[in-house]
């Protein structure tokens, strides 16, 4: 690490109120993701300011703190400002091409994504893909988190030993291009650390077109509660459907359209757009270090999340592709689906691919189809709609069942699950309790 930064009072009082300062930023704009975001970028001012020696005259820590929270509070006026104005010519920005800087301004981009990445490639390499995926594709921290398999502070900590190796690289191509020859082209027009890694961004994104690749051109975060079908047309025409106590995360950049689910189930209706795929991301999908990739080829399709880490993908039109990642993001497993098949990964890893009989998401319509299917996993699956708690006895979770479950009359059901399985049902103190014959 630099001296500059190890003797930056600014740097030190932000690592101390580092908590603090998200549960600020989060207070102010209504979102723990945008907070971690922001903390990030209010750190890249400070280090930029201690990379050029501009740091103000503060008497004790308590004034060191005040600047930190009043440059965290003008980057939220700041972003809030610029996304307006994003929402507002996003359409017309999606077919412009963007303007090509100058040679020497390409140049100086270029040598400083290269000493960013060549910083970034002697980091661990969980730390450097969090870095990258975060920070350049934009992706959520606690989706990261749990494709990783680790807690959200770990997946902070990887983003605060990138972001210093990046800054170390940073004043070190700095202190290079001071000390280049006056020849060299405009070395007066270097950037920022802030301008560099917020716009121009990294090598893999190829120089000046770096923004428009990097920030989302429309985003939204979803969820629903308990016995709540919501229904959402996107800006593309698609349409999306999501399930009662599900959660998912909406990113449209340039070059692709992503989703992230992360609890529940959704049914996608997607209008094909060769130039921008439609990808939906399940992390931690059968196992904490797995993920899976749904890539669209034009479609109509539903993802469940099943109990216990398991995936449920249907077809109804079209065709998707599924990728089976590691921990690594490096692809296990690929496979194809048509219209009429069913997938389906368990908890455990087990495939399994049938053809379809029954309409796709069925919960669309008030119901719910089970297969062979566990009791404990066809309750949870109801729970989301039962206006009580169910406990299921654990001698009794594993008898398996099939047939059609209308959701208005789910309470139904549990009274007559004694007619369909070896149990007993009844309602105990206000909760439903499911158990063996010999049991209540």
């Amino acid at each position: 690490m630099p001296v500059g930064v190890l003797q930056s009072p600014l740097l030190a009082s932000f690592r101390e109120c580092y908590r603090d300062l998200l549960r600020y930023l989060a207070h102010r704009t209504g979102s723990a993701d945008e907070a971690r975001d922001l903390a990030h970028d209010t750190w890249l001012r400070l280090a930029d300011m201690a990379q050029q020696g501009s740091q103000p005259a503060l008497q004790d820590g308590g004034e060191a703190r005040a600047y930190v929270f009043t440059m965290a509070r003008n980057l939220v006026v700041d972003r809030q400002r610029r996304m307006g104005v994003v929402q507002r010519h996003a359409d017309a920005q999606a077919g412009q091409q963007p303007q090509a800087p100058d040679t020497a301004e390409a140049l100086m981009y270029r040598q400083a994504m290269d000493a960013v990445q060549a910083a970034l490639a002697g980091l661990p390499e969980r730390a450097r893909q969090v870095f990258v995926r975060h920070r350049v594709h934009g992706e959520d921290q606690a989706a990261l988190a749990a494709c990783y398999g680790v807690s959200r502070n770990m997946i902070e900590r990887d983003m605060m030993q990138a972001m210093d190796c990046v800054q170390a690289a940073m004043e070190r191509w700095h202190a290079g291009s001071v000390a280049a020859p006056a020849h060299s082209p405009r070395v007066g027009r270097r950037k920022s650390l802030a301008a560099l890694l917020g716009i121009a961004g990294l090598g893999s994104l190829g120089g000046w077109q770096a923004w428009r690749a990097y920030m989302p051109q429309w985003q939204q975060q979803l969820a629903t509660g308990h016995g709540q079908i919501l229904r959402r047309s996107l800006p593309d025409g698609s349409g999306l459907t999501l399930d009662a106590q599900s959660r998912l995360q909406l990113a449209y950049f340039a070059g692709r359209r992503s989703v992230a689910l992360l609890q529940g189930a959704a049914f996608f209706d997607v209008v094909r757009d060769a130039a921008r795929p439609f990808v939906v991301d399940v992390p931690g999908a059968a196992a904490a270090d797995a993920s899976l990739r749904i890539t669209v080829l034009g479609t109509r399709f539903g993802v469940e999340r099943l109990p216990g880490g398991g995936v449920d993908v249907q077809v109804e039109e079209g065709r998707v592709r599924i990728e089976r990642l590691d921990g690594q993001a490096l692809v296990l497993s690929q496979r194809e689906l048509v219209a009429g098949e069913a997938w389906r990964m368990s908890a455990g890893g087990e495939e399994r691919l049938t053809r379809q009989p029954q309409p796709v998401a069925p919960w669309r319509n008030g119901m719910l189809v089970f297969a062979d299917t566990p009791l404990a996993e066809a309750v949870e699956r109801l729970r989301r709609y039962l206006p009580r708690p169910v406990l299921v006895d654990a001698s009794v979770a594993g008898l398996r069942l099939s047939g059609q479950v209308r959701i208005a009359q789910g309470e139904d059901f549990l009274r007559a699950l004694p007619d369909i399985v070896p149990v007993r049902s009844a309602l105990v103190g206000g909760r439903w309790e499911i158990a063996p014959l010999r049991k209540l």
